[in-house]
């Protein structure tokens, strides 16, 4: 990529928001709007050097091209260019939803324009926001922008924690050891998760499973298991199986499979006085938003707004042990039986 855009998922938690500063009667709030007015929003950092928008961002559509040489690496756009290109028409109303404080209307800025510059070269286009404070980590940040005429204060971003895990480390020595506790898959997930003969210390399974409670009720999961043969390399190969769940019509967890060009992953559930809302779920370059009910997740917005290297796909259920960056050609020792 020519530009640092952020790819991160949301880490958020369900913290009731504060009171912003200033005097007078707070705004009317409202509840959660429907996933088709929901999007992500990304925290664009230009690389070093790099010139552009710092700041939050709407992405709105990629166009693949033949080349990206000779392409400024970010340009703004006037509203005909952006037209041209096929850009969509951005919301009017967005607000910026972050942990622990109230929601921050955005100001829409000017049309952009980046070029990325993957194995398929590719534009994407979007909209610059100002007005909302940058995250706590600028360098992987995406957060949720929900479009509304009022304040959706009454709507909760809720994230995924951890309910059940079985992972391994890599010591100083850079020898994996086989985790020294493990909490069980969930019995309601283990039906809907494969079986593959795997046996120590020829092969390890791992796992690492999530879930999102609203009203005391699990509403969705997300999972990973990988079934690794254990090798000198330092990387495993192996079978792995990943997605993300919703309570299905027989209130037994349903795989959701729509609205995926890649495989996503779960990373925050809207909810509001009513019960959840929207699901969201994201990878590199895409995501989904879908409404919640009746057992169902139907898909309300679905958008590919940029094409990174297919590498970065990789990642989403990696488990086991992977080649250190700095050294991609050391070994990795086997764990003792």
């Amino acid at each position: 990529m020519r530009l640092a855009v952020t790819l991160g998922l949301l880490t958020l938690a369900a913290c009731p928001p504060k009171r912003g500063p200033g005097g007078g009667p707070a705004p009317v709030g409202v509840g959660c709007p429907d996933a088709n007015n929901v999007y992500v929003a990304s925290y664009l950092t230009p690389e070093d050097g790099g010139k552009g928008h710092t700041g939050w961002v709407l992405p709105l559509h990629d166009k693949v091209v033949e080349s990206v040489k000779g392409v400024a690496e970010y340009a703004t756009l006037d509203h005909a260019a952006a037209t041209a290109a096929g850009v969509p028409a951005p919301p009017q109303s967005v607000w910026i939803l972050a942990p622990g404080v109230a929601p921050c209307r955005a100001t829409i800025g000017n049309y952009y324009a980046a070029a990325i510059d993957a194995p398929t070269p590719n534009l994407t286009y979007g909209i610059e926001l100002t007005g909302c404070q940058p995250p706590p980590d600028p360098s992987n940040a995406s957060a949720i922008a929900a479009v509304s005429a009022d304040p959706p204060s009454e709507c909760q971003v809720i994230g995924p924690r951890a309910v059940a895990s079985r992972l391994g480390e890599i010591d100083k020595q850079g020898k994996w050891q086989k985790p020294a506790k493990e909490t069980p898959i969930p019995a309601s997930l283990a039906p809907v998760i494969p079986n593959h003969e795997c046996a120590a210390p020829g092969c390890e399974k791992l796992w690492s499973i999530a879930q999102v409670d609203v009203g005391g009720q699990p509403v969705a999961w997300a999972g990973a298991v990988n079934w690794l043969t254990v090798s000198d390399e330092c990387e495993w190969k192996g079978q792995r199986f990943s997605g993300f769940f919703v309570v299905g019509p027989t209130g037994a967890p349903m795989k959701v499979t729509e609205g995926q060009d890649h495989p996503l992953a779960l990373t925050a559930v809207l909810a509001d006085k009513t019960g959840a809302k929207v699901l969201i779920a994201e990878g590199p370059g895409e995501y989904t938003t879908y409404t919640l009910g009746a057992g169902t997740a139907t898909v309300g917005r679905h958008l590919v707004w940029l094409l990174p290297h297919p590498d970065s796909f990789e990642a989403l259920d990696q488990l086991g042990p992977v080649c250190p960056e700095a050294d991609p050609g050391s070994a990795v020792s086997p764990p003792k039986p």
